[in-house]
């Protein structure tokens, strides 16, 4: 799982996640699974992967497709949970049309009302 980089009371975010299992900066009180890895470099984390998932704010994924092209299957698939039109020169896009655009993979939609700490803690969330 890529992860941006960030020192929380002298530690690397990713150090933390990886030793305590839990994000204590954006989902705190929350153990992920020992399996979940955070990585530091996003080329890294998408090098060879079958499936991507987007979940980072919108105004963030036309950088992020740019830095992962070229390591990234065509064959690959992406499902987008990421909320949000993006308003970009040439008017206004679907995220999903962005990610396929830009890194020429299949792209799928997954959105609803959805809070990140009650996914987490198993609540019920309404999901298109």
């Amino acid at each position: 799982m890529w992860v941006y980089e960030e020192n929380i009371n002298g530690r690397k975010l990713t150090d933390i996640i990886n030793t305590e299992h839990e994000n204590v900066k954006y989902l705190p009180g929350y153990k992920l699974p020992e399996n979940v890895v955070a990585v530091p470099e996003l080329r890294d984390a998408a090098e060879g992967a079958d499936l991507l998932v987007f979940v980072v704010p919108h105004q963030f994924i036309r950088n992020l497709c740019d830095e992962m092209v070229g390591c990234v299957s065509t064959n690959a698939r992406g499902i987008t949970l990421i909320k949000g039109i993006d308003e970009g020169p040439g008017g206004l896009k679907l995220i999903s049309d962005i990610i396929r655009e830009k890194m020429g993979i299949d792209v799928s939609v997954l959105m609803g009302a959805n809070i990140a700490n009650e996914v987490a803690a198993e609540k019920f969330c309404e999901t298109t």
